[in-house]
């Protein structure tokens, strides 16, 4: 029996789509009115795919520039639904930007490296209420005293957009409604975490909108994972603190949220993860707990706990804004004469799995994400399922367009880190040690990719939007027929890379049935597709 699609469009039109490096899909804005939003068809399906999103923008300080990136690409990562699918319009927005605390000592432009660019924030939340939902809220744990000062006020009120202080008391202060607790299932450190809301909050949905910078805890990177800590309500936010006991060192109020041995839990796992050679476990600091390894294992294991109750992957998007990344400890402090430094790199990463984006984004600015313990802990307590970047689908984004690419083609900028150092080097240094993933992977098995074609859904534009798996490299054909046989539609893409890559049927569809082929060398697929309006 042949596998068969069904696929509605509103209206039978033509479409009109095409092929990237060499297959790609149109994204456009759907001006009509909609009752709902969802993401594109193609990110939608790939929540194992990272999306590079290529900029132009000469200076950081070109705010319309960045506004301008940040509209176009919610514009195209967005679609109007009707009829009941994806989300309502009803839904709230939980945008959570990076703004932890960038201190104006030295002027606004030498701390805008420290955050999420203003610009792009406001063009993107903007590009996201194009498509339906109105009630857009931002949170945000760190330095609320600095948000005047630095705009973030001001964007919020002039767009309507629901930024408040949500730290300032303890969490059973609040409302109800007001915080969000979620039970942390196996977790290490904590047995219950809290979040703002809507932070985490049923009929949400996140938009996590994190900032491309070095760090000295999280890694090479501070990427898509550590910015969902500044989510979390008044002093459960602090995982980055010295490792302390909190049953000692925070009001009685708060123990009922953590695991009474918890540190006991943590040493052990520190230890463990010792003997089993996680790189630069057994570096030593300067300062208490003096073991890195101890100091990052409890920071992981609690990021962990609060990633954990997110439910990656349904109603989110995570986006690492990189139009400029910064280098050193994340704020002003680096190895520029003791300064760090923005690159206008113009590369903004997006995808449904943070994990995975952050390894991508390690990649790109010279780490090895081997050498990051965040990465292994993550597989071993079941939240990722990589670590190799090269065995993540890769995907450049540009006019609404997905085309895969080879991840040894994007251009690397090194963001030197003060990750604790190997002994004998300098304090702001790159976690580029070589690292075995053949070794590491044990079994050495890769499974199959089976050739495939199926419909996926349709653009903003009403196009059907088709997704190709390629088993191979090599040259991959292109066919639809109609009921009699005929060939009404075919293209050609070129030396085609393994992997899924997107197709959009560029030629007149009516209703009825049709009949997709794709085919390569040696190897073919076919579907049929059942059009109805």
């Amino acid at each position: 029996m042949k596998r068969r699609d069904f696929i509605k469009l509103s209206s039978v039109a033509g479409v009109a789509g095409v092929v990237g490096s060499h297959l790609d899909t149109a994204a456009n804005p759907l001006y009509e009115q909609a009752s709902g939003f969802d993401l594109h068809p193609f990110i939608k399906a790939h929540p194992e795919a990272v999306f590079i999103y290529l900029t132009d923008v000469k200076e950081k300080t070109d705010q319309k520039g960045t506004y301008d990136a940040g509209n176009k690409l919610a514009s195209e990562m967005f679609i109007s639904t009707s009829g009941g699918a994806g989300f309502p319009n009803s839904t709230t927005i939980a945008g959570k930007p990076n703004w932890t605390c960038a201190p104006q000592s030295d002027g606004y432009e030498a701390a805008m490296g420290i955050v999420t660019d203003l610009g792009f924030i406001e063009g993107y939340l903007n590009g996201v209420k194009s498509k339906g939902p109105q009630q857009i809220a931002l949170r945000e744990c760190a330095c609320p005293n600095l948000w005047e000062e630095c705009g973030y006020l001001p964007m919020a009120r002039r767009n309507n957009f629901d930024l408040r202080v949500m730290n300032d008391r303890d969490p059973w202060e609040y409302e109800n409604g007001e915080i969000i607790f979620k039970d942390v299932k196996n977790g290490v450190i904590m047995k219950q975490h809290v979040f703002m809301a809507p932070m985490n909050a049923p009929n949400s949905f996140l938009i996590n909108l994190a900032k491309f910078k070095s760090h000295n805890v999280a890694g090479g990177v501070t990427g898509c994972i550590k910015n969902l800590q500044g989510t979390s309500a008044r002093r459960i936010n602090s995982f980055c603190g010295t490792f302390n006991d909190i049953f000692r060192s925070y009001p009685v109020g708060y123990h009922q949220y953590y695991i009474p041995n918890y540190m006991d839990t943590v040493r052990a796992l520190f230890q463990k993860h010792l003997e089993a050679g996680y790189p630069r476990w057994g570096v030593k600091m300067a300062r208490a707990p003096f073991d890195a390894g101890l100091y990052i294992e409890q920071w992981c294991q609690r990021m962990c706990d609060a990633y954990s109750t997110f439910p990656i992957g349904t109603n989110d998007i995570h986006v690492l804004e990189g139009i400029y990344w910064r280098d050193g400890d994340g704020f002003l402090l680096g190895p520029h004469n003791g300064r760090a430094k923005d690159f206008m790199c113009n590369m903004t990463l997006f995808g449904r799995d943070p994990f995975k984006i952050d390894i991508i984004a390690h990649w790109l600015s010279c780490h090895e994400p081997g050498n990051l313990g965040l990465f292994h802990i993550g597989i071993e307590r079941g939240l990722s399922n990589v670590l190799d970047p090269f065995d993540i689908p890769v995907y450049t984004w540009k006019n609404g367009r997905a085309s895969r690419t080879r991840l040894n083609r994007l251009k690397r900028t090194p963001l030197r880190t003060s990750y604790p150092p190997l002994p004998g080097s300098d304090l702001y240094n790159l976690l580029d040690e070589p690292f075995d993933y053949k070794a590491w992977k044990a079994t050495g098995k890769i499974a199959k990719i089976e050739p495939d074609i199926k419909v996926i859904g349709t653009d903003s534009n009403n196009h059907i939007v088709m997704d190709v798996t390629v088993p191979q490299k090599g040259d991959v054909f292109v066919d639809i027929k109609n009921n009699r046989g005929e060939v009404v539609w075919s293209m050609q893409a070129p030396d085609l890379e393994p992997g899924n890559h997107q197709v959009v049927w560029d030629g007149f569809c009516q209703p009825g049935m049709h009949n997709s082929y794709v085919k390569g060398m040696g190897w073919d697929a076919e579907r049929e597709m059942v059009i109805y309006t």
